[in-house]
């Protein structure tokens, strides 16, 4: 289901169509994002929780295989 709903996400965000110089581009804001939002919380399980998370998004983002 998630590879599903990623992929409509991504589609309906008009980013169907990207480069691997872009999509690292946009893990790189998800890790400072991130980064900054742990540092905001500064709580051991939440800063847990949100690099579990974000780690997990980073995959899904450089994964190669075909969105189509």
């Amino acid at each position: 289901m998630l590879p599903g709903l990623l992929r409509f996400l991504l589609l309906w965000l008009g980013l169907g169509d990207w480069q691997v110089r872009s999509r690292r581009a946009l893990v790189r804001d998800i890790w400072i994002l991130s980064g900054l939002f742990m540092l905001w919380l500064a709580q051991p399980p939440l800063m847990m929780a949100v690099a579990l998370f974000s780690t997990c998004l980073s995959f899904c983002v450089l994964d190669e295989g075909n969105w189509h």
